[in-house]
């Protein structure tokens, strides 16, 4: 079964949901969708299961785990993009960086710092922090942020 099958299944599977709304941008995906729907069949246990364990594996690889909806960066007196240096600090770390030593996101991040605030400019004021719905350690994951990319700037 398509991957999106499984997402569509999961969502119908819970309770209280009356309605799934699928996007799709392609005649094959439309096809796949109705395939799935004409004899709808929800997630058994045994696939409920395997998709819970599925998204155990993709969080325990998200160092950071920001959702980007930038309520951090609209009263930043530094004027530091936030989600932008999570994004990329969570790719790297996903990467096996022992072996690899540089990603493309070393010079993403000074790209990204070119005409905004870099992660090492924070001055720890705490407004980011108060509206993260996360409740994220904004101020120590920039520190992270900074102390991985700034190392060699």
């Amino acid at each position: 079964m398509s991957v999106p099958s499984w997402a569509i299944r999961f969502a119908t599977s819970l309770p209280n949901v009356m309605v799934v709304l699928s996007g799709m941008s392609s005649m094959e995906q439309m096809q796949d969708n109705l395939s799935f729907m004409e004899d709808f069949r929800p997630l058994n246990e045994e696939e409920r299961l395997l998709c819970f364990r599925a998204a155990e594996i993709i969080n325990s690889k998200i160092a950071i785990p920001c959702t980007a909806c930038s309520y951090c960066t609209d009263g930043c007196p530094m004027n530091i993009p936030i989600p932008q240096f999570f994004s990329i600090y969570n790719e790297d770390m996903r990467e096996h960086l022992e072996e690899k030593r540089w990603t493309i996101n070393f010079t993403n991040n000074g790209i990204i710092a070119k005409n905004r605030g870099k992660a090492s400019e924070c001055i720890g004021c705490g407004q980011c922090e108060s509206v993260c719905p996360q409740h994220l350690t904004i101020i120590d994951h920039l520190k992270d942020v900074a102390k991985h990319y700034e190392r060699h700037s």
